[in-house]
Parts: structure tokens; sequence; C-alpha cells
């Protein structure tokens, strides 16, 4: 994985959302229309709700160009995914086949300009979010998993190649089953792995249940995702897919 391309802010902070509710979204992988529904049932207002997704936005899906269109609407916000990393990979270090074998095909069928467009929105997208509630605690949200103990630094890390592949690809938290507690953030968000049912792990939540494959698509409101008890043993939802197709 070559970083050079990256030119969005490794992080981002945003401020409460005092005027509305935030909501934490599990990997789309192109599942537009289950976006959709999923907005419905919570009656989101696009004037006053936000949504922060924990990437892997395409790929898979019947609509990863509508779901990739997302990152326009000023209430989605999103970090980048190892599908994401792999768009630009494609582009920019000509690893094609690797992204193929992923489901990138549909990037094929685009225009020019569409093909820009994604480009340009993979590459502005922040490997980590850092939410601020209304209580002056914080979420943290990355991807895969977060390698540190210490969310509170993530806004003056310069992130290392271990801690960018953590990030975008690890499974360690959740293959190992041990729970992970952070010092600073009330809770770390992430996906990446496909899951019967949201996990907690400590102070770790994931939340990729496996709606490509056939599971569920995740859109859980921040109080409903603090209030989440531990498990001690999550159960992989399709495990042996989702390792061996890099999720």
């Amino acid at each position: 994985m070559n970083t050079s391309h990256q030119t969005a802010p490794r992080h981002i902070r945003l401020p409460a959302n005092t005027a509305g509710r935030d909501f934490l979204l599990g990997d789309l992988h192109g599942e537009y229309d289950h976006f959709v529904e999923a907005m419905t049932r919570v009656n989101f207002d696009p004037a006053k709700d936000r949504v922060i997704s924990v990437g892997d936005l395409v790929d898979r899906g019947p609509s990863s160009y509508d779901c990739m269109m997302l990152l326009h609407k000023p209430w989605f916000y999103a970090t980048r995914g190892n599908h994401e990393t792999m768009l630009l990979d494609a582009q920019f270090d000509g690893a094609v086949a690797m992204w193929m074998a992923n489901g990138g095909e549909w990037f094929l069928q685009l225009t020019e300009e569409q093909k820009d467009d994604c480009t340009t929105l993979a590459q502005q997208m922040p490997l980590a979010i850092t939410l601020e509630l209304k209580d002056g605690r914080t979420i943290g949200v990355c991807h895969a998993e977060w390698p540190g103990e210490d969310w509170g630094q993530v806004g003056d890390t310069v992130f290392d190649l271990y801690q960018v592949q953590a990030m975008l690809w690890g499974r360690r938290v959740l293959t190992k089953g041990k729970p992970q507690s952070d010092r600073t953030a009330a809770l770390t968000v992430h996906g990446h792995t496909p899951i019967d049912a949201p996990k907690k792990l400590g102070s770790a939540l994931f939340i990729d249940t496996g709606c490509v494959y056939g599971g569920t698509l995740t859109l859980v409101s921040v109080e409903q995702a603090l209030a989440i008890q531990p498990d001690a043993k999550p159960s992989l939802f399709s495990r042996l897919r989702g390792l061996r197709s890099q999720s």
C-alpha cells in the first residue's frame, strides 16, 4: 500500500451536534438501497442529523457509485476503508488486479468525469474521525481497528506504516477477542470484519454486520452505540469468506 497519494488530512474532528442526532454506519459496500431504507427507519433529518461511516462505501454491492456520491452530502462523513484505498492504489500505483478481484469492476463502467470524482472523493477521506459529544466526551472512528490505547493522541499523530495498516486492514482485536480499552475516548468504532451483530470489546465497537453478504446494515445512533454492552466472545459472520476476500 502506497500512501503518497493520500492528500486528505489524516484526521478530522467533528464538533458536537447540538441541533440533531449523530448516527454511526457500518460497511456499506455499494448497498445504497439498504442505506436509504435504514435512514427512513430512523426518520433521518438531513437538516439536523449526521452520519459518520467507518468506510468501505464501495465494491461488491450494486450501487458503489451512488454510495461514493454520499460524500458530497454535507451531513455525511466517512473514514477511508481498505476498499477506497484499493481504488486509489489502482489509480496511482497500478494495483488494478487486486481491486478487481475484490469488487472494483463497477469503476470500469463510469465516465472519465465520474472516475475522477470518485478518485478525488477517496483522496479526501481521512483515516480517522474524532466525534465530539454534547457531554464533552469523544468517539473515535477508523475503518478496521485502532492499534493504540489513547485516541486523544490521534490529532497530534503522524501515523506510521504499522498504524495505517492496522487502521485499514487490522483484525487483531476481533480475531483474538481481547477487550480493548481506550484511555480518552468513550468509544472507538470500526468495521472491516463482517460479524453477525454489533460487538463491543472493551471500548471498541465493531459494526460491519455483513450487509453485502446477506446480513444487515448497521445504522446506530451514538446513544445506542454507547449503550451496547461489551461482549467478550464475538462470533464472526461469514468469517472465512471475509478473510479470504480481504473484506
